[in-house]
């Protein structure tokens, strides 16, 4: 079927390029016209975090469910200083015509007090963000409140908040491009070798990245899977057309006509293309079993991405090598060199160098004159072809075959050594502070723990449910022995959920900052202490339901969690990896073989 198929493209390589273009189109104007609506909220599994939410949704007005920022500002002659007072209040004046969040300012009276450092320096106005702004949305209310700050010597403005913070995807596919194109030259030695692999794995991550767009429109998919996206369908993308294009190749110099050699590849490099594909989706797809909607999301969208990928090595990569032919085993210098400048190009994209991005019109400038120029137009002397037995790869596997107890205790040994590092593993979310340390988000956390501590930016919760008899002086007494914690720099008194009747509250809420940092591994100590130790034996007796929670709290339960779902993880998309090639194969040795490794 993949023969038919191959041949069908390489015979109307127009039609199958027009359906394609027709793909982008309407993918793009889809994306054009609904946008995306990424959700990085990712959802608690049954947890101690979860319960403590789920108090603070019941008792205290849905703060469990709520997303916050914040506007951090430093001021060398001090926050209360008349004119950072007077042009702060007017930005958050300001701030508060954005529909969907809520200002509670420094400088609103006694409540206020506790949001300014202890030398006056630093202070913060925190944020309360709708649940309806998602984080595409949430990118934008970002910069108008960046564009918001007043302008003054001495005075420092930053915008915190995870859900505000503006997400720019790492360029570093385009250095992986840049040095693909030299790879795969130097690899290949023909220009249209080169550049065939790379412009499938293109085509497929840009029309795979607009499904993902689209699709977020109806999962739970988090911002960052178009990059995670990109960096799987750029690398599967350029293996597989390499491979058929390699095949193609070999068919072409036994002497074969170009149509015969693509049909080869396709019956077998291609089948290999689309069962490698196969497997690859399969284990991305193995991400469901997680049972969480984020990262469902998560591969959903790059099993998506995959998939285009590998449709477009087997349908579009036939049809542009029925156009090419014989002309991929030719080389012009003035295409060579082009070729270099558009790496040059791409470097510069991905490092962000300006001046490197000359290459772009240089390429382009060299693509029009240089066939016109003897000296350029002419061919580039194609290597001489070695014999196979002659090739290191060819001498490599028979090295191997010789020696295999040899090379197998060697290969297990080197990969053990690599793997090393996992016995000390730390698994863990990222937060505020691993963004760039140029951009406000990181700014904003790094002035708050200046101002108010390591642990100010990672605050625990603890909810305390009461029994039906009211116990005021048991919750007095979890405080005291939570203030007395080893790690723990300050803890808030206890908020009732019924300000007009604290006696008969059904629960209070008691804010506790660590004196460690979120991702410190004392803090994530501290979390287990208090809930193993500490709390037990403050409310032993009483019936009190007290459960320690917060997003570091939930981060810590997530990460067991999905430490506890790894091992079903990998048992099934080895078993399904494993059946699958099993069925292809006809045999038990290769997929014993393949899933071993």
């Amino acid at each position: 079927m993949l023969a038919r198929l191959g041949g069908w493209c390489f015979r109307h390589p127009w039609r199958v390029i027009g359906g394609w273009v027709a793909v982008v189109v309407i993918v793009f104007g889809a994306v054009a016209t609904i946008g995306p609506a990424f959700d990085g909220r990712f959802e608690i599994p049954e947890s101690e975090s979860r319960d403590g939410f789920d108090a603070l949704d019941r008792y205290f007005g849905g703060l469990g469910s709520g997303q916050s920022g914040s506007i951090v500002f430093r001021a060398e002659s001090g926050v209360d200083d008349a004119v950072v007072r007077e042009a702060m209040q007017a930005m958050f004046s300001e701030v508060e015509q954005i529909d969907g969040l809520i200002v509670a300012s420094p400088y609103d009276g006694p409540q206020g007090a506790a949001q300014i450092s202890a030398d006056g320096r630093v202070a913060f106005a925190s944020l309360t963000v709708s649940v309806d702004i998602d984080q595409t949305a949430g990118q934008e209310v970002g910069r108008r409140i960046a564009d918001l700050a007043p302008r003054l010597d001495g005075l420092r403005v930053e915008v915190g908040g995870e859900i505000l913070g503006v997400f720019e995807p790492p360029e570093s596919e385009f250095v992986g491009l840049a040095f693909a194109v030299v790879v795969l030259i130097l690899a290949t030695g023909s220009v249209l070798a080169m550049g065939l692999p790379i412009a499938i794995a293109v085509t497929g991550v840009a029309v795979g990245i607009g499904l993902v767009i689209l699709i977020s429109n109806l999962f739970a998919v988090p911002d960052f899977a178009t990059t995670l996206g990109a960096m799987i369908g750029l690398g599967v993308g350029i293996d597989y057309a390499l491979i058929i294009v390699a095949r193609y190749r070999e068919g072409l110099a036994a002497g074969r006509t170009a149509e015969a050699s693509l049909v080869t590849a396709m019956s077998t490099a291609g089948r290999s293309v689309v069962f490698a594909g196969v497997t690859v989706v399969v284990s991305l797809l193995g991400m469901l079993l997680m049972g969480l909607a984020f990262i469902s999301g998560l591969g959903v969208s790059a099993a998506l991405t995959v998939s285009v990928t590998m449709i477009a090595s087997v349908t579009l990569l036939p049809a542009l090598i029925g156009l090419a032919r014989e002309r991929v085993e030719v080389t012009s210098w003035y295409a060579l060199v082009a070729a270099g400048l558009i790496s040059v190009g791409l470097l510069g994209v991905g490092l962000g160098i300006s001046p490197l991005l000359y290459g772009f019109p240089a390429a382009l400038v060299l693509f029009v004159v240089g066939r016109f120029l003897p000296l350029l137009k002419a061919r580039v002397p194609r290597r001489a072809r070695r014999p196979m037995r002659e090739t290191l790869p060819y001498r490599w596997s028979r090295m191997v075959q010789g020696h295999p107890w040899l090379a197998l205790g060697v290969g297990t040994l080197l990969l053990l050594v690599l793997a090393w590092p996992v016995t000390t593993l730390r698994l863990g979310f990222s937060d505020e502070g691993n963004f760039p340390e140029e951009t406000t988000t990181r700014q904003a956390y790094d002035l708050l723990a200046e101002g108010f501590g390591p642990g100010f930016n990672g605050p625990l919760i603890v909810t305390v449910v009461v029994g039906a008899t009211g116990e005021r002086a048991e919750v007095e007494q979890l405080v005291a022995a939570l203030a007395a914690t080893p790690g723990v720099a300050s803890v808030s008194p206890p908020f009732p959920s019924d300000l007009a009747n604290p006696q008969q509250a059904e629960a209070f809420l008691i804010r506790l900052v660590p004196t460690t940092a979120p991702q410190d591994q004392a803090t994530s100590e501290l979390v287990e202490r208090l809930r193993n130790d500490v709390v037990p034996a403050a409310v032993a007796g009483t019936s009190l339901a007290v459960s320690v929670t917060g997003t570091v709290a939930a981060n810590i339960d997530f990460t067991e969690y999905l430490t506890g779902r790894l091992y079903l993880f990998f048992g099934v998309v080895l078993s399904l990896s494993f059946f699958l090639l099993m069925v292809v194969f006809r045999s038990l040795l290769v997929p014993l073989k393949a899933v071993v490794m």
